[in-house]
């Protein structure tokens, strides 16, 4: 099953808000803030990678307070 991180950097002070949405997806296994260039850390599993690419695309990106993400795709 293809698993990935995906880095994503959000709009000052949206970070507890984008954490509480992003719990709420069915793929996400977890979040997790961070500190540095991203704030928040969340790990997808998925079917397949075009799932992981729909997930990021269609629900993480839109959330309100998302600025940017980073698909880290985890080999096994």
């Amino acid at each position: 099953m293809p698993t990935a991180y995906v880095m994503i950097a959000c709009d000052y002070g949206q970070e507890e808000q984008v954490l509480d949405e992003l719990k709420a997806i069915d793929r996400v296994k977890e979040a997790h803030g961070t500190e540095g260039h991203y704030d928040i850390v969340a790990e997808i599993e998925s079917k397949t990678t075009n799932e992981i690419n729909d997930t990021v695309s269609e629900k993480i990106r839109r959330i309100n307070g998302v600025r940017s993400t980073l698909i880290l795709l985890a080999q096994h």
